[in-house]
C-alpha cells in the first residue's frame, strides 16, 4: 500500500483531499485502506494527477496482506 500512499506527501494531505479525518487515514496505513474506500481514494488520486486504478489498488492489498496469510493470522 505504500505505493498508493505515496502518491500524497502526508498523511494530513491524504486525509484532506479525502475528506477524512487524519487519525482515520492513519489506520488505514497500519491496517490497510478499507475496499469500500477505493473509489474515494481512486477519485482523490486523479485529483492530484494520478491514474489509479482498482486493480492496482487490489494488487497492493494483497502485498500488503501477505505477510498476515503466511503466518496464519488473517482468515
Amino acid at each position: 500500500m505504500d505505493d498508493i500512499f505515496a502518491i500524497w506527501q502526508s498523511l494530513a494531505e491524504m486525509a484532506r483531499d479525502m475528506g477524512e479525518k487524519y487519525p482515520t487515514v492513519a489506520a488505514w496505513k497500519r491496517r490497510g485502506i478499507p475496499a469500500r474506500r477505493d473509489a474515494d481514494v481512486i477519485a482523490a488520486a486523479r485529483r492530484r494527477g494520478v491514474d489509479l486504478t482498482y486493480e492496482q489498488i487490489g494488487l497492493a492489498r494483497a502485498a500488503f496482506l501477505a505477510p498476515e496469510r503466511e503466518e496464519g493470522t488473517a482468515c
